[in-house]
């Protein structure tokens, strides 16, 4: 028997879900998302007490100086540079049960599962992080509920710009890949060449951070590329076999499914080659990208008699919601390629 496409509704109930109470035995596949906190794990994690909060750069300067017999030590520079302001967004969602519904379903089971709402938050938070890189060339875009975000980080530029300045030098400094190339072993080795050469302290002093994440999206000949360069035994360039590759296990590949994708998360090919160079997992030594939590997604259950139950009809109402905010103070710590595809 040929099959059709099914109802969708907010409100379960025996007319708008009838599949859930006729009398066939049915098997319900749930697509779950598998990749809910890949982007998650580049960021900065905090809990925030109020609905927002401040996030400032604060340097020194690096050498020691000369100290000549009998003279005072000169003080050292210490300078609070750029900063970014985090604020607390709400997000939810809801869905309504029937006492109808509740009563007929044969299939406790299924209703579990279609009613675990927690995922709705987890996999939003996931969308809003990972386009922080969908955006990376852009200051600002404008959301799924249609809401303008701001992606510009501390020196008021996008993420990736060739332009970035520092609060007390004039030096500038580029962390995006030269021509923005597909990943390949020489184009990783651009990305590590701007990584020797172009992280600053905001006193104009050359920096060293230790680049250990590889990021793409979910795109396989990228992803085919990374792994030869990551995984394989010998220089994946070499004429001979037994050619040490000296990158095999030095890097992290997180690969973002959402990367892709336009402000709603549909598919967007045109960035599906997109590619980054990241310090993760360094706290305060790494990408200073934050996310900050006031509420982690929840799911509230009702039953029957508690404020979850309509008394005018008996519905139950599942809700989950999050709070949280995300901000970049600095661009140091990661290098994009924006791939044209």
């Amino acid at each position: 028997m040929d099959g059709n496409y099914g109802n969708q509704t907010t409100l379960l109930s025996n007319a708008s879900l009838p599949e859930f109470v006729d009398l066939t035995r049915r098997t319900f596949v749930l697509m779950q998302d598998e990749a809910a906190k890949n982007a998650r794990q580049l960021f900065i994690e905090t809990t925030i007490e109020g609905s927002s909060k401040r996030f400032q750069e604060v340097d020194t300067e690096k050498y020691a100086d000369v100290k000549a017999e009998g003279a005072d030590s000169l003080k050292g520079k210490v300078g609070v540079g750029y900063f970014m302001d985090l604020s607390i967004r709400t997000f939810s969602k809801e869905v309504d049960i029937t006492i109808e519904n509740r009563q007929d379903n044969r299939d406790e089971v299924v209703q579990s599962k279609v009613l675990s709402l927690a995922n709705f938050g987890n996999n939003r938070m996931e969308l809003d992080l990972t386009h922080r890189l969908t955006f990376a060339g852009d200051t600002s875009y404008t959301d799924k509920n249609g809401e303008t975000v701001t992606t510009e980080v501390g020196d008021g530029l996008a993420l990736a710009s060739a332009v970035h300045t520092l609060a007390f030098s004039s030096t500038t400094y580029n962390n995006i890949v030269t021509g923005n190339p597909a990943f390949s072993e020489s184009s990783l080795e651009s990305a590590l060449l701007i990584a020797a050469t172009q992280i600053y302290s905001n006193f104009g002093e050359k920096r060293t951070m230790r680049f250990n994440t590889i990021v793409t999206g979910n795109d396989a000949g990228t992803i085919r590329t990374v792994r030869q360069v990551l995984e394989s035994t010998a220089d994946v360039d070499a004429a001979q076999a037994g050619v040490k590759n000296v990158y095999q296990g030095g890097f992290r590949h997180v690969v973002l499914e959402d990367l892709a994708t336009t402000a709603a998360g549909a598919y967007n090919s045109a960035k599906r080659r997109y590619w980054f160079l990241v310090v993760a997992g360094q706290g305060i030594n790494g990408w200073q990208a934050y996310l900050g939590i006031k509420q982690a997604p929840d799911l509230m259950v009702p039953s029957s008699g508690n404020n979850g139950e309509d008394i005018h009809n008996r519905n139950w109402t599942f809700s989950t919601l999050t709070r949280y905010g995300i901000v970049t103070v600095s661009p140091k710590g990661i290098i994009c390629s924006l791939v044209s595809s």
